[in-house]
C-alpha cells in the first residue's frame, strides 16, 4: 500500500487452519484470537497474517496449561513473525484448498488480488 492508500479494514486479519488447509478472514485481531484457541495456536493448527499478507506469530501472555485431567487455554497476542516462521500469505495461498465464507471475499483469488494490491481496500463481497 502506498502512503496515500488506506485500507477500508485496517484491522483485517487472515488465518489458516492447517489441518483442513482452509483460510479464515476476520474483521480484527480480537475476532481472530477469540476464534482460535491458544492450545490449537500453540500446536501450529493456526497460522496468521495481516491484511497485507505479513506473517504473524503468537506471543503468549499467559501460557496454556496442561494437567492430568484438564487443560486450559492461555492468552496470546499476535506479533510480526520472526524470519522464516512461515510464508507470507501470497505464497501460502498456493497451499490452501478452501475459504470459510466471510463478508469480505468470495474466493481465494480475490484474497490473492487483495494481497497483491498491498492489502487494501477490502470491500464486502457481493457474491
Amino acid at each position: 500500500m502506498t502512503a496515500g492508500q488506506r485500507s477500508e479494514h485496517p484491522g483485517l486479519m487472515f488465518a489458516a487452519e492447517t489441518e483442513e488447509c482452509r483460510l479464515f478472514v476476520f474483521a480484527s485481531e480480537a475476532d481472530a484470537i477469540a476464534q482460535c484457541e491458544g492450545l490449537d495456536v500453540e500446536a501450529a493448527l493456526w497460522l496468521f497474517w495481516t491484511t497485507d499478507g505479513t506473517p504473524l506469530e503468537p506471543d503468549f501472555l499467559i501460557p496454556n496449561r496442561r494437567g492430568l485431567f484438564r487443560v486450559a487455554n492461555g492468552s496470546y497476542r499476535l506479533v510480526e513473525a520472526s524470519p522464516d516462521h512461515h510464508a507470507d500469505l501470497a505464497e501460502a495461498l498456493d497451499m490452501l484448498l478452501s475459504m470459510e465464507p466471510n463478508p469480505f471475499f468470495s474466493s481465494l483469488e480475490q484474497v490473492r488480488a487483495h494481497v497483491a494490491g498491498g492489502g487494501g481496500p477490502a470491500r464486502a463481497s457481493t457474491a
